[in-house]
């Protein structure tokens, strides 16, 4: 067996085992909100395709001290902007603002303390994320503006910056 695939074992071994650690329940839409800056002009020439300046933020609690259950929470702050932001125009003309809270409980099993912020501020987000992104686009496009494409996102490296920031 070759290093790679031996490397390749391990990173599906490690994700299986955090998985096996915590528990999805149900998921929710904690709160939402949209405004459409300058309606009903903005509607006027919109982009086939507007750009979305996106913030992530995540959150973790526990529910009640001596149980493993936790809320996590993916808070996404937006703006869609007529152009991409460019050095000659880093603020562009925005044409909506989007703020939306989705979250849900997990349980956490058998978690060493050292793992437990990984299992909820990295792979709790990433269980959370596609019906948190599918909310976002769906609002988006119900107050009448075409949609971007929003990517994935490296929970991991949104934590390792969070803890740099600290």
């Amino acid at each position: 067996m070759s290093k790679s695939e031996n490397k390749e074992q391990s990173g599906r071994a490690d994700q299986a085992a955090l998985e096996t650690l915590l528990v999805s329940g149900m998921q929710y839409l904690k709160s939402s909100t949209i405004a459409s800056v300058g309606a009903p002009e903005v509607f006027f020439n919109l982009p086939a395709r507007p750009h979305i300046g996106l913030r992530i933020d995540v959150n973790a609690r526990q529910l009640a001290e001596d149980q493993p259950n936790f809320e996590v929470s993916l808070a996404l702050q937006g703006l869609g902007y007529r152009t991409a932001p460019t050095p000659e125009t880093p603020e562009p003309e925005t044409l909506y603002k989007i703020e939306l809270v989705y979250s849900g409980i997990f349980t956490v099993q058998n978690a060493s303390p050292d793992m437990l912020e990984e299992l909820l501020l990295v792979e709790a987000p990433r269980r959370l994320f596609p019906s948190a992104r599918h909310v976002l686009l769906s609002l988006i496009r119900e107050a009448g503006f075409p949609v971007a494409n929003i990517q994935p996102v490296d929970f991991h490296a949104l934590m390792l910056s969070r803890r740099a920031q600290s």
